[in-house]
């Protein structure tokens, strides 16, 4: 019995291993990166899992005066997770920025789940954050979905503002990174756990 308990768990480890050493390339689309002049020159890289967004012109403040205040807005889809096998269940969020005198940088973004031809359908989670030049440069989070979906839509703003003071007042997005974190679909994950309990139990029998 002890025996047959420790191949059915070794059944269960093993399958769950082979899903989390698969690679599952995200496919990033619908990229959109507003407004300008905060926009201007951006661009973005997708690498796996992980999407990263450089922006260099997001700054306000003493050394772009007259601009004191903005918002840059940006939005993603996120799909293709290797196939129906495999979901998102929540996605990492790295930030930094810098923040002098009066400025200040407010994070918000909301993950949006989409179906199979790009309709939003309902919120999955949300974080904010406020940069001030009290606060840490960085910011890190992790957004966990209401539920494992297929697909999502993220979407981000920063909103920037540095009011002119004796100081001197700067708000700037320096690093926007994101990872998206893949799961089995608990319905294919059973099916896998089953069928190789079934496949222990017929070797025993011989």
């Amino acid at each position: 019995m002890v025996r047959k308990n420790s191949l059915i768990r070794f059944a269960f480890i093993s399958s769950f291993a082979a899903f989390g050493m698969a690679a599952h390339a995200i496919t990033f689309s619908n990229v959109i990166i507003l407004s300008p002049p905060l926009s201007n020159g951006s661009s973005f890289t997708a690498l796996g899992n992980s999407i990263s967004f450089f922006t260099p012109n997001a700054v306000v403040g003493d050394s772009t005066h007259p601009l004191r205040a903005g918002t840059l807005n940006i939005q993603y889809d996120a799909t293709n997770f290797g196939g129906q096998a495999m979901t998102a269940n929540s996605l990492s969020v790295f930030l930094a920025a810098a923040a002098q005198g009066s400025g200040t940088v407010l994070f918000t973004e909301m993950i949006i789940e989409l179906d199979a031809n790009g309709n939003e359908l309902g919120l999955l989670g949300t974080s904010s954050h406020l940069f001030t030049a009290q606060s840490s440069s960085t910011f890190n989070d992790t957004i966990q979905f209401s539920h494992q979906v297929f697909a999502f839509r993220a979407k981000k703003s920063f909103t920037l503002s540095a009011p002119d003071t004796a100081a001197v007042d700067l708000a700037a997005v320096a690093t926007t990174n994101q990872a998206v974190h893949l799961v089995p679909e608990p319905a294919t994950m059973a099916a896998f756990g089953l069928g190789a309990i079934a496949l222990l139990r017929r070797k025993q029998k011989k």
